[in-house]
């Protein structure tokens, strides 16, 4: 079955807690030749931030227009926090700032260009971007771009917890054309474990789900999706062409043919990236103390979200040392990703407000 298009010509944004499966919605999408979504910008939550809102309102130059467009072509060499170097992605500094121009040459103008340059590399008419964390800006993203649709990926927090802690990469990058890029690959992964901790990912997962669930009632449920990480699992095919038929694009034949990017335990490959097993492999890996204080940390929200307890068996002296190291943790968290957000004290306290249900 084919669902009619509808005129959708996008943008759509994905996002969702880290490790929530993002990459793998993201390659279904791709599966339709009309979607080509970017790669990771963090621009939202990142360099916007950074530039101030007096600087969002008027065309870029100089050293500003540098600014914004040596931070969008490092993106076309290497992923966000990789240290990129603009000169050497695929992406020329011509075409982007000829494209960002022509929309206004304002910072969001080169966000645009940046995500519409990256999807004409395939002819696709359909532009969008995946930033996780962008679940915490959503207001402004979906204001700024108001044709715009945006799709939450909700998964157990159990399970994000237990492949945030258990994260390494697992190929995708060809080192021996970038052999420095493994350096910053090592980096990347002893910042993941510096900033884990099962509370601090457990307090993200409730700010994240209640800044989507906020989104969703402003803006609807026809502009924002909540789409289970479970059930694309379980029923990847019914639960993909419930996706593209909400966007109101044709389902293309084979979109459950996706690959395996960035997860924690499978192997980068060409197929496979729908996982069974990725739904309960928490109730293995994880340890009765590590489950029960995820459950006391989200509270509430796990049973909103649709999740039931497991009633882990554990005594509070299994529990209470992660309770009294979440607070160096969290401080440990904030200082080795301080560099990854344009305003450490705002990165937090909208997070903070959102645990707090404020």
């Amino acid at each position: 079955m084919q669902s009619p298009s509808t005129g959708f010509s996008g943008p759509i944004f994905i996002c969702g807690t880290s490790r929530s499966g993002t990459s793998v919605l993201q390659a279904a999408l791709e599966r339709c030749a009309s979607v080509e979504i970017a790669g990771e910008t963090h621009y939202f939550d990142d360099l916007r931030v950074a530039l101030g809102a007096p600087a969002l309102a008027i065309p870029l130059e100089g050293a500003s227009r540098k600014r914004v467009e040596d931070y969008f072509l490092a993106l076309t060499h290497r992923p966000f926090g990789h240290g990129g170097e603009p000169e050497s992605g695929w992406m020329k500094r011509e075409a982007l700032r000829a494209r960002a121009t022509e929309l206004g040459g304002r910072p969001d103008d080169y966000f645009e260009a940046f995500c519409r340059e990256w999807a004409a590399r395939s002819d696709a008419p359909i532009w969008g971007e995946k930033t996780p964390r962008h679940v915490f800006r959503l207001t402004e993203m979906l204001s700024r771009f108001p044709e715009s649709k945006a799709i939450f990926m909700l998964r157990d927090p159990r399970a994000v917890v237990a492949s945030y802690r258990d994260w390494k990469n697992q190929g995708g990058f060809d080192l021996e054309q970038d052999p420095g890029h493994a350096q910053t690959l090592a980096a990347d992964e002893a910042r993941a474990r510096r900033s884990y901790h099962p509370i601090t990912i457990s307090l993200l997962w409730v700010a994240a789900a209640r800044a989507a669930e906020q989104a969703q009632q402003r803006f609807g449920a026809s502009r924002v999706r909540l789409q289970r990480y479970e059930a694309m699992c379980d029923q990847p095919e019914s639960e993909l062409g419930s996706v593209f038929d909400w966007l109101g694009i044709e389902r293309p034949a084979d979109m459950v043919n996706v690959p395996v990017r960035n997860s924690s335990y499978e192997k980068f490959a060409d197929t496979g990236g729908f996982v069974r097993g990725a739904m309960d492999r928490w109730m293995k890996t994880l340890s009765p103390a590590e489950i029960a204080v995820v459950e006391r940390c989200c509270g509430k929200s796990l049973a909103a979200a649709g999740y039931s307890s497991a009633s882990p068996a554990t005594s509070i002296l299994a529990t209470t040392p992660y309770y009294c190291s979440a607070l160096p943790a969290i401080v440990r968290a904030a200082v080795v990703n301080a560099k990854r957000s344009g305003n450490l004290p705002q990165y937090i306290a909208r997070r903070a407000r959102l645990v707090l249900g404020r």
